[in-house]
Order: C-alpha cells, then sequence, then structure tokens
C-alpha cells in the first residue's frame, strides 16, 4: 500500500516561528469571535536575500503582527522582507482585535539559493529531459521513452547491458556495461561509441555533446565529445557514479569503500583530481544511528546551487563484531541507510553531518526539487523513498511501496510529480508530491520492457534477493541479499561473523560461481545449498523464515538433508544464483611467463582451469594455506580446519583478498600462502599478473 506521510507540515529554518513561542494558525483567545480573522497567504517561494511582500488579504483586526521564522517580526497588513539563509520557514500572521482577541495563520516561506546556469548533469537509471522520460534496463539492451505530454511509450534498440543514462537538451548518453559502449541518441538516431575493451562501463554524465563515463574496470573516466574518444582521465578503482557540475568539474563515485570511502573530483582541463575522503562514522551505535564506513556509493548529485553535492549509500558497520570491539553484530547494527553532504566550497564532508534513516539498510538514488529546498532520497531495499528538508535534514514525508528495489528517480520541473523507476517490477511509476499531507494515488504507470527478457523462476530469484522489505528474509528493512552483494558481485568489506560461529569474513563474490557449481558456499564451506541461506534468514537477519516449521523441524541443520524443493521463493533464489555463471573479462593482460610459473609454483594445484578451484560438492575439500589466526573463527560450532578454495575468475576486481582481508593486493596474497616462501618479488608479481588477467 502506498502512503505519503507529512511528519512535518512546515520546517522553519533558523529561528523559525515554530519556536518564539506565536500562536499556530488554529490558535484563537476566542474561538466564537468573528470581527478578528488573519489570512498569511498562499505558500510562498523566494530566493535568498530576494524581497518578498506579504500580504494579509482580507485578514480583519485593528493591528497585524508578522513572524518572519527567522526571528524577525513586522507589524502591518502588508509588508515586505528578505532572508538571509535558505530554509523552509513558517511564516506566522497573528490579527488583533479591539478588545484584545486575536486569530493567526501560517504559510510556509520556502527560501533557495539561486540555482545555477548551467544546471548539473548527473548519472541514474532514469532521467526527464524536454517532456521526455529516459530509462533502462540493465538486463535488456534496450532504452525505453516515455512521451509525457503524449502518453506514448516507446522501446529503441541500444546496446548490451545499459547501467545508466544521462539527458540534457534533447541528447541522451547511456553508459553500456557488457558492449564497453557509450549509446548516444539525438533526434531519433543511435549511435555507438567504443571504449577500452573489458573497461565496464557505468555512470554517464554531460551537456551539449561532451559526455563523461566511468569506467569501473580500469579506475578511469572517459571523455567522449561529438561522438568521439576525446581522452582517458585515471581517477582510481572502481568509479561508479558522475556528475557534471556547473563549472565543469566531474565529480566521481568510488563504489565499493575497499581502502577507504572517498569522492574524486576531477578537472577535466587539467586531468587533476582531487580526492574527498569521507571518514568512519566512530560514534558507535545507538538506537537511530550507526557506526561504520560509507559504501555502496552510487550517485552523486549536486544541488541545484552548486553548494553541496549528496551522496546516498550505506553505513557498512565493519567497526563492530565480537572479535573487533565485543559486540555483536544485529541486523539493526549492520547496515543502515545514510545520506553524506560534501561542502562543494570546501571539498569536505564530515560524520557529524550524515543523515541517518532508521529502518533502511540502503540508499542509492537522489533527486532535489527543483529548487533545492527538498531531496527525494531512494531506499531500494525497502521500496521507499524518503523527503528531507535540504537544510535542516528533518523528515518531511514518506512514499511507501514505490515498486520492488527502485533504483532511478526523476522530478518533474514543476517539483509536483516524481517518477520512480522500479527496476524488479519492470515499469515507471508516476506519483503526486506537490502536497506532502495528503496519501497520493499512482498518476501513471508504464512498462519498462515490452518482453521479460529472464525466466519465470529466475525473476522471482532476483527479487528475493534484493528485497529487504519482506519479513520472511529480513527484519525491519535494514538487510537483504544484495546490501553485501550488490550486483550478485560483492560489497569490497571484511565483516566480523564471530558471533554467527565464523570469523572475520571478507565477502565473496557469487558470480561466476553458478549457485553451487564450483562447490559449497562460504569460506567455511558451511553450506551445500543455496537454500541453506534459510539459516541467516532465521538468524542474523532477523526474519521468519521462507520453509513452514514442519520442514524447518526436518531439514534445519546445515549440510544435512535438503532444503530443495520446499520453499518456491527459496528455489527462485538459487535459480537466480545459478544463472550468475560468468564473470567480468578482466581487462589486465597476463604474460606466458606468469602462466608457465603458476603451474610450476603448484598454484594449479588447487586453482585448476578451467574454474581455478578444487572445491566441488562431491570433494568438501578444504585446506590450511597458513592464514588462518586466531581471528578465523570456527566451521559449524568446531574448530576451523582449512578454508574452501576460492575460484580465481574474477579476482581481479575483488580486493582485498583471502579469507580476512587481510591482503590489500593479489601479490600480498600470494605471498601469505606458506607455499610461497621461496618466491622471488618478482615471481610474485609474474603470478598476480596471471591472476589478474583471469
Amino acid at each position: 500500500m502506498l502512503a505519503l506521510t507529512a511528519l512535518c507540515a512546515c520546517t522553519g529554518g533558523p529561528g523559525s516561528g515554530a519556536d518564539t513561542g506565536e500562536p499556530t494558525a488554529d490558535d484563537t483567545a476566542e474561538p466564537g469571535s468573528t470581527e478578528v480573522f488573519a489570512d498569511a497567504g498562499p505558500d510562498r517561494e523566494v530566493l535568498v536575500g530576494e524581497e518578498l511582500v506579504l500580504d494579509g488579504g482580507e485578514s480583519q483586526g485593528e493591528s497585524f503582527l508578522w513572524d518572519m521564522g527567522d526571528g524577525t517580526r513586522l507589524e502591518g497588513l502588508q509588508v515586505a522582507h528578505a532572508w538571509s539563509d535558505p530554509g523552509r520557514y513558517a511564516v506566522v500572521l497573528q490579527a488583533t482585535g479591539a478588545d484584545g482577541t486575536w486569530k493567526s495563520d501560517t504559510a510556509l516561506v520556502s527560501v533557495a539559493l539561486a540555482p545555477t546556469e548551467p544546471a548539473p548533469s548527473w548519472s541514474s537509471t532514469l532521467a526527464l529531459d524536454e517532456g521526455l522520460l529516459w530509462a533502462v534496463l540493465p538486463e535488456s539492451p534496450t532504452l525505453t521513452r516515455v512521451d509525457l505530454d503524449a502518453d506514448e511509450m516507446s522501446v529503441l534498440e541500444a546496446c548490451a547491458g545499459p547501467r545508466t543514462l544521462s539527458a540534457s537538451g534533447g541528447r541522451v548518453a547511456v553508459a553500456c556495461e557488457e558492449a564497453d559502449q557509450l549509446a548516444l541518441v539525438e533526434d531519433g538516431l543511435l549511435a555507438l561509441v567504443d571504449l577500452p575493451v573489458a573497461s565496464r562501463p557505468f555512470g554517464v554524465a554531460g551537456r551539449d555533446g561532451r559526455w563523461f563515463v566511468s569506467l569501473q574496470a580500469t579506475g578511469e573516466v572517459a571523455e567522449v565529445l561529438d561522438g568521439e574518444l576525446l581522452a582517458l582521465h585515471p581517477v582510481g578503482p572502481d568509479p561508479r557514479g558522475l556528475a557534471l557540475t556547473h563549472d565543469d568539474r566531474v565529480l566521481v563515485t568510488h563504489f565499493r569503500s575497499t581502502a577507504e570511502a572517498r569522492l574524486s573530483v576531477l578537472d577535466p582541463a587539467t586531468g587533476a583530481v582531487e580526492a574527498v575522503i569521507l571518514d568512519p562514522d566512530t560514534g558507535g551505535d545507538s538506537d537511530t544511528t550507526t557506526g561504520g564506513l560509507p559504501n555502496l556509493l552510487e550517485q552523486v548529485v549536486p544541488s541545484p546551487a552548486g553548494h553541496a553535492w549528496y551522496l546516498p549509500g550505506l553505513h557498512a558497520n565493519v567497526l563492530r563484531g565480537e572479535h573487533r570491539s565485543g559486540e555483536a553484530l544485529t541486523f539493526e547494527t549492520s547496515l543502515r541507510a545514510v545520506l553524506l553532504t560534501v561542502d562543494a566550497e570546501a571539498l569536505s564532508e564530515s560524520p557529524a553531518g550524515r543523515k541517518q534513516f532508521d529502518e533502511r539498510g540502503r540508499a542509492s538514488a537522489l533527486v532535489p526539487s527543483p529548487r533545492g529546498e527538498l531531496l527525494y532520497v531512494l531506499h531500494p531495499g525497502t521500496g521507499t523513498v524518503s523527503v528531507l528538508d535540504a537544510v535542516t535534514g528533518d523528515l518531511a514525508g514518506s512514499l511507501l511501496d514505490v515498486g520492488t528495489f527502485p533504483t532511478g528517480l526523476a522530478l518533474s520541473e514543476d517539483g509536483a510529480t516524481l517518477y520512480v523507476s522500479a527496476w524488479l517490477d519492470r515499469e515507471i511509476l508516476a506519483f503526486p508530491v506537490d502536497d506532502l499531507s495528503v496519501e497520493p494515488e499512482v498518476l501513471g504507470r508504464w512498462p519498462l520492457v515490452q518482453a521479460e527478457p529472464l525466466a519465470d523462476a529466475v525473476l522471482l530469484g532476483k527479487r528475493v534477493f534484493h528485497d529487504a522489505s519482506d519479513t520472511r528474509l529480513s527484519r525491519s528493512g535494514y538487510v537483504s541479499c544484495a546490501h553485501c552483494h550488490p550486483d550478485g558481485r560483492d560489497d569490497g568489506l571484511t565483516w566480523d561473523f564471530t558471533d554467527r560461529g565464523e570469523g572475520l569474513r571478507n565477502t565473496t563474490s557469487l558470480e561466476g560461481r553458478a549457485g553451487t557449481a564450483m562447490g559449497p558456499l562460504h569460506w567455511s564451506a558451511n553450506f551445500d545449498e543455496v537454500q541453506d541461506f534459510e539459516h541467516d534468514m532465521r538468524g542474523p537477519f532477523g526474519g521468519t523464515g521462507f520453509l513452514d516449521e514442519a520442514d524447518w523441524a526436518e531439514c534445519g541443520e546445515p549440510l544435512g538433508v535438503e532444503k530443495a524443493g520446499r520453499s518456491e521463493e527459496l528455489d527462485a533464489l538459487a535459480a537466480y544464483l545459478e544463472s550468475l555463471s560468468a564473470t567480468p573479462p578482466s581487462p589486465h593482460a597476463g604474460s606466458p611467463e606468469g602462466e608457465a610459473l603458476f603451474a610450476s609454483a603448484g598454484c594449479a594445484d588447487c586453482h585448476p582451469a578451467p574454474l581455478y578451484t578444487d572445491s566441488s560438492l562431491e570433494t568438501l575439500a578444504r585446506h590450511d594455506v597458513g592464514t588462518l589466526t586466531e581471528a578465523s573463527g570456527q566451521r559449524l560450532g568446531e574448530a576451523l580446519d582449512g578454508l574452501d578454495t576460492p575460484t580465481l575468475l574474477g579476482a581481479w576486481a575483488t580486493g582485498p583478498w583471502l579469507h580476512d582481508g587481510s591482503a590489500p593486493t593479489l601479490e600480498a596474497a600470494i605471498g601469505a600462502h606458506s607455499s610461497a616462501a621461496a618466491l622471488s618479488e618478482e615471481e610474485l608479481a609474474l603470478l598476480a599478473d596471471h591472476v589478474r588477467s583471469l
């Protein structure tokens, strides 16, 4: 059910009328009085420093007092005032009669900074430009277009694996991850720009025929001008979300915070890159906040005035755990949605200024209102939108049930209609948001694709994997499989699972494993079927589980009686993970010398081609290669005798390495093996180059 909850009808800026003790719109000294009447007029919008004339209109009384919400009081039926700070001010008019009776009325004045010219651009899965909605679906090589004036939808051929797009001035650019291309659409014509092989484009932003594209695999930003690849700018690992500011700076998010959380600021004219470090929050946990490291930073959005840059993400509480802090992780202290705000002038961000969201595990996308006074923040796991006052950070409202794992937002030019791309429901939805005090109905809906690209079981399993709102999987909306395995990959972090009977565990990618095709799951090989994740759902996720109690009583042990065939949802989850049968191609080149050394040094004994692992459901082989420590924990309540052999396919993209994340480089990971003691630094480099090429 959809609900838009108005938690604060009007949020004033500093010194607002709500704090002055003045009467509100419903206050009256004598309810029966008919001689006194106050009319503050409609809600208004004005820029900072711009004078606004306020007219009491039909108000009646002997005297009139205006409280401007910023500490200023003015007398008279008609007054003029200019506000010096942005905010949403509750302006109260009090009309007083000759006998001392009074009445009051309130109007909301939104005061904003002047928007920049040109307007900023940023990457998203949904964009609105000149009356046209554009959307992409990563499973389909198409581009969806909705003509809002004609209420007509069409689907255009684009390229394989479209991830995000950007639209400006009638031009559209689409970053295509699988095709290593940028698709450009203008006047209905499609042009394809080839990008470096295996570079995995993701984000795109630009204007006037100049586009910037993030290349996840190579750590670069490609600059494309008039359909030609102009330059490649190095920015560092795992670039994803992009934005182009009014002053032509390129903002780049680094999706996974493997070493540190940061935002890069690229000057394309010089190639210079400045880093904004996003520090861990070490303040500890409370009922409504958690400490942790900002992670999964998929989008960056400049404010309309250009003074702030917004980064939705999550707090990954890797600071907590029985080994690290003496406190066990729980479903409500592991992950929490967070919004970070970077000061665009100072290039700084502070944990103290972050907005954390209760009962939301992740924020992934954002769109500001046209003047920037409100921020619409998308929570994909719960399928909800939080509406924030941009100045105070207070919650101004919420949209509930906007689809299954929505990925993109767009707002109409007048700020009255919010569009949502509901990815796993395969549709675009429109909601009225001009009045936050009423529950909206869906204004319109359009399909994202004409034919579903996935099998029914795989699509259902993908929904289960991503949906944190299903109480069978997760309690209170914090945890979904996708919050730690985005896109079925890994979050780049090492978690303390000591309370689960495990230990420090580096998140593994599920790509290429095809479910259990590469053997049992987890570093300790404690699950032999995907359906065993019922244990995590009923345990640390806080869910009720998908199995009925009779089945749970019969097969409630991992590695025991099979759970397959007992739950449609668990079987669908297995089908989805089985569909993840390929790893992304490597952009790195190895050498014949490295390949030969890989065989002669004995690496292929445990990592034989073609899967590069000796693990299978038949052998259940585990090895102690010399990396176990006191922090490595246990396996199924007993001593950990070794680790399941991870595949090396795609290992170039899954740092840090080893089960405890202790190796920051592949060279360090190989060198940590006891069998590598006799290898020289040159040989370690050759082996690492070979592994990097797989």
